[in-house]
């Protein structure tokens, strides 16, 4: 520890900006930038008051001797010595440092303290000094450090260093995570080889384990995760979070994502299994609730995108008439402000880019790789995948190595509509209803006293929703009308359109790809949106765009080219009849390809819960579990029958009792 004071030339540090003293006028200190040379003015009360609050530090010596902490206490040897040679620094502080007067000052010293027997040689004390000084008069920087000294030669060669840092690149940097052992086996392997070359007289020491573990030590942990396990995992491992995005109201952000439900689904009216639904969800960041979701065979795309954001803006009034069963209201809708969405290619749309600029929303892209940057409904979609898939037969389980010799397409009995309808319940009676931890109150109660209902923003007009939702595509309008996928559209409003326009007008279309059956044509000058029916609307009515390229797919490989529509139609009827036929076998796939042809759009809730089982035609083959209804399907695997009652395995993780025992009568009655 030493002293220091508001002198000029002396060093200061405000706020870890090393600052100079520059000169002082009348009360006020100009104090110059150690880096920039700026000049900067405080008065002498300000540095006081830095002083105080800590802001403002002298820098003394950060170690008086190196590897030494500052603070150490000196011996009662290392005392004396101290204090003696301070006395012979004191001697010739004010000597100028020339030889002649500074033995002159250190022998009249020497007279007067009679230590050491010798006089001290003028060089030593011109050393003291300037450690005296350079200390800021702490006098244990007089004191040799000769513990700390150590070993200052290397106790291996430069070779056999270069040699283990080699070993150290090829083997435990490296992906393939070799352990420390592999490592010096590595390097004893490479200078053996060396010293095969040399004399005996010259030969390399061999390296030892110690060395080896120290080498890896000293590089930072940072590089050692990143060349081991990649460096986006070593980003995510070393994160550091310095605070996160402050949301001050609901609709003020919101995150969609999508996941694959660990559920098996089965057909609503043969039982056969289909495969795993995909969900697109999307969350209230300041509320946690749920502003829309989307349950379907749809692969994560801008159809499923589209889907989820619709069930986002329109309020759901009509919930318990469309899930009878449903207790609780579900409060949260409206249009975002900011809307948060991951790297996937859906999200990065033309069309999406249309939808959040016609309805002013802010698109927030993640960094890649960073789940965390949107937790929110990266923690939602796995609790509810928890919450509904797993425990129930059909479940396909998170991890694989859970899933042993259990077979979830043997065991599938949830139909589509029902867990659509659980879903739904889940989330409007038990999420909604819990105490979120963060919250500390439910996310229904959050999002009814924290909004009112004039400030949620809604679409401008309901019925044009398609059209703001619709993917965007340019076309020529011509006599014929709109061409769009080899189908032709045209009303006697895009005529007069025509007629007033010119010609050949390019125009903006809006198709909804889960129905191609009309098209939203939008004029160039005016706007105005107009409804525009296929022409043969026998064949594209109800059917999605994704359907139109499998149709036409089939109809180019087993129809003539040229019969065009009729050619549709014919191929359509004749995937059907295939479609049934594959039903009627018993095949241990999932026929997802099939369930998402048949998916034409997402069913309306109304409906969806008109669906209802019905006894399928016995099945041909011996499998127990194939042939009969749905019942004998529940039977056979031990559900219902002799024993009456569900077994355990049923149980559906929820918190609340009586919705547990609702959703878990609800995939009964199937």
């Amino acid at each position: 520890m030493a002293t220091a004071c508001f002198e000029q030339g002396a060093i200061v540090q405000i706020e870890g900006s090393e600052h100079r003293l520059f000169r002082k006028l009348d009360d006020c200190w100009q104090l110059e930038h150690s880096k920039t040379g700026r000049i900067v003015e405080y008065t002498q009360q300000d540095l006081l008051r830095m002083t105080a609050e800590q802001t403002l530090t002298f820098p003394g010596t950060v170690s008086i001797h190196r590897g030494e902490p500052a603070n150490r206490d000196l011996s009662a040897a290392d005392l004396g010595l101290a204090k003696l040679r301070r006395s012979y620094v004191l001697a010739v502080l004010d000597t100028p440092n020339s030889r002649k007067p500074l033995e002159e000052a250190i022998h009249g010293a020497w007279k007067r303290l009679k230590s050491p027997p010798i006089a001290p040689s003028w060089v030593s004390v011109y050393r003291w000094k300037r450690s005296f000084i350079r200390a800021k008069g702490d006098a244990r920087a007089l004191v040799n450090n000769h513990v700390s000294r150590g070993n200052r030669d290397g106790r291996y060669p430069a070779a056999v260093i270069d040699v283990c840092e080699q070993s150290i690149s090829a083997k435990y940097l490296s992906r393939t995570r070799n352990s420390i052992q592999q490592t010096l086996e590595d390097a004893l392997r490479r200078v053996k080889k060396e010293n095969e070359l040399r004399p005996v007289c010259d030969a390399l020491p061999l390296p030892t384990r110690r060395l080896v573990a120290r080498m890896i030590a000293n590089i930072p942990a940072f590089d050692k995760h990143a060349a081991r396990y990649g460096h986006d995992s070593a980003v995510k491992a070393f994160r550091g979070v310095k605070g996160h995005s402050a949301v001050q109201a609901p609709l003020e952000r919101a995150e969609i994502d999508h996941t694959m439900l660990d559920l098996m689904v089965v057909d609503d009216q043969s039982g056969l299994p289909l495969g795993r639904p995909s969900v697109t969800a999307c969350i209230d960041c300041y509320t946690r609730c749920i502003l829309g979701i989307y349950i379907g065979f749809n692969p994560p795309s801008y159809q499923s995108v589209a889907a989820c954001l619709k069930d986002c803006f329109v309020p759901k009034v009509n919930l318990k008439r469309d899930y009878p069963g449903i207790v609780c209201e579900w409060p949260a809708y409206g249009v975002m402000h900011n809307l948060v969405v991951d790297g996937g290619l859906e999200f990065y749309s033309a069309s999406l880019e249309q939808v959040c600029l016609s309805l002013n929303i802010n698109w927030i892209a993640a960094p890649r790789r960073t789940p965390w940057f949107k937790g929110k409904i990266e923690r939602f979609l796995g609790t509810m995948n928890r919450a509904v898939a797993h425990g129930v037969p059909g479940t396909t389980f998170s991890n694989i190595f859970e899933k042993g010799d259990y077979n979830p397409a043997k065991h599938a009995v949830v139909t589509l509509s029902t867990l659509r309808k659980v879903v739904r319940m889940w989330i409007a009676d038990v999420y909604h209803q819990q105490v979120h931890r963060s919250l500390q109150t439910t996310p229904a109660k959050m999002w009814t006293s924290s909004i009112k209902p004039e400030d949620i923003r809604l679409p401008d007009e309901t019925t044009q929703l398609d059209v703001v939702m619709g993917r965007v595509e340019s076309r020529s309008l011509s006599h014929k009308g709109i061409e769009f996928e080899g189908l032709f559209y045209n009303s006697s409003e895009l005529i007069e359109l025509q007629r007033k326009e010119g010609k050949k007008l390019t125009v903006e279309i809006r198709i909804n790809e889960s129905d191609i059956g009309t098209i939203y044509v939008l004029s160039p000058k005016t706007s105005k949106t107009y409804t525009v029916p296929a022409l043969d609307r026998d064949y594209a009515s109800g059917i999605s765009l994704w359907q139109h390229k499998v149709i036409k797919n089939y109809q180019r490989q087993h129809f003539d080219k040229d019969d065009g529509v009729d050619g549709w139609l014919q191929a359509k009827d004749e995937i059907s009849r295939e479609i049934d036929a594959c039903f009627k076998l018993k095949r241990t796939r999932t026929h997802k390809r099939i369930a998402r042809y048949r998916e034409t759009s997402e069913q309306s809730p109304a409906k969806a819960e008109t669906i209802k089982p019905v006894k399928t035609r016995p099945l041909t083959l011996t499998s127990p579990i194939a042939e009969g209804s749905m019942t004998d399907r529940i039977s056979s695997i031990g559900v219902e029958g002799q024993h009456g009652t569900p077994p355990e395995e049923w149980a559906i993780p929820v918190a609340r009792p009586r919705f547990k025992a609702e959703i878990q009568e609800i995939y009964e009655d199937q």
